[in-house]
């Protein structure tokens, strides 16, 4: 995968810390962080970025938000600093229930990832948009590893927290 410009949408110092050790000291991408949705409009008007990694819950413009402003501002060509006019936007929450993922997609997002950070799940949620055998798996429909297909699939049975799991991961 190549070396990609990250925003990172977080108002969590710790889970900060986390997504930047992993993103930029294990993957080699370059990450800038916004602490709310108000800054990732800013950064997007000034700064190119390759995918945002946005947080549901922020203060002042939460993730929904923020992703609704940014496609709104992308339909009217209004980020001209932006390499693409569709940025991939992947959710990065602990909203894990029914419902949620199909939320966010509804919302805008192309991806979804839960809390606590699973290093492989977020690798895929990255590589499906910028690594070449991910995408001629996404264009043939054929993938070794496909991600969950129902929200029952993706909650561990019942929305049930494998804290042993939980605290490995992290």
């Amino acid at each position: 995968m190549p070396s990609l410009r990250i925003l990172l949408a977080e108002d969590s110092v710790a889970n900060q810390m986390l997504a930047i050790g992993l993103l930029e000291h294990k993957w080699k991408h370059s990450v800038t962080v916004a602490n709310n949705g108000n800054e990732v409009i800013a950064l997007l008007n000034v700064q190119p970025f390759d995918l945002i990694l946005m947080d549901i819950q922020m203060p002042e413009l939460d993730g929904l938000e923020a992703t609704a402003a940014i496609r709104q501002l992308e339909q009217e060509g209004r980020l001209s600093a932006q390499p693409q006019s569709h940025t991939p936007i992947v959710a990065m929450t602990a909203h894990a229930m029914k419902g949620d993922r199909e939320r966010c997609l509804d919302a805008g997002m192309d991806g979804y990832v839960s809390k606590p950070i699973r290093v492989a799940e977020l690798s895929e949620a990255i590589r499906q948009f910028f690594d070449s055998e991910s995408k001629s798996e996404s264009e043939t429909g054929v993938s070794e590893s496909a991600p969950p297909t129902s929200d029952q699939d993706a909650t561990d049975a019942g929305d049930l927290i494998n804290w042993s799991d939980a605290l490995k991961t992290v």
